[in-house]
């Protein structure tokens, strides 16, 4: 298997391809993307693989396939959790330790920001998520 496109960018990965309707709305939470695969409101630029090559694929398998000088901070999952639940959460994990989390959307923006520039940790979120593991918010 051909190793990830070299970016300068969030990769966020599909692995199930189930359902192509669903997969349109995972797209569309993560901003209006680009013809390119772009994400262009992100903070920093993200890149969408999709393809059917990597249908099933796990962590592991694809963690295998980052490129030599993948410089982020995190790397993104769009799984059939993601496409089968409602609030469509991403498996993030954070390279520095191979830490596994799930975040909707509206969070990983945040998430990104924040380890990108070592304003927080990843264990911060991680001790935030709520019993089902998914990341939503900060709890007052």
């Amino acid at each position: 298997m051909d190793m990830f496109p070299k970016a300068d960018a969030l990769l966020v990965v599909r692995t199930d391809f189930s359902d192509q309707e669903r997969w349109q709305a995972v797209r569309d939470s993560l901003g209006d993307i680009d013809e390119d695969g772009w994400a262009k409101e992100f903070s920093d630029q993200v890149e969408v693989v999709e393809d059917p090559a990597y249908q099933g694929f796990t962590s592991q398998q694809l963690l295998a396939l980052l490129p030599d000088g993948y410089k982020d901070p995190l790397f993104v999952i769009a799984d059939k959790v993601t496409i089968d639940s409602q609030e469509m959460p991403f498996l993030v994990i954070e390279l520095g330790s191979t830490w596994e989390l799930r975040v909707i959307s509206s969070e990983l923006p945040s998430i990104h920001a924040n380890l990108s520039i070592g304003n927080m940790d990843f264990g911060e979120f991680a001790e935030n998520a709520d019993a089902d593991g998914v990341f939503r918010e900060f709890r007052s």
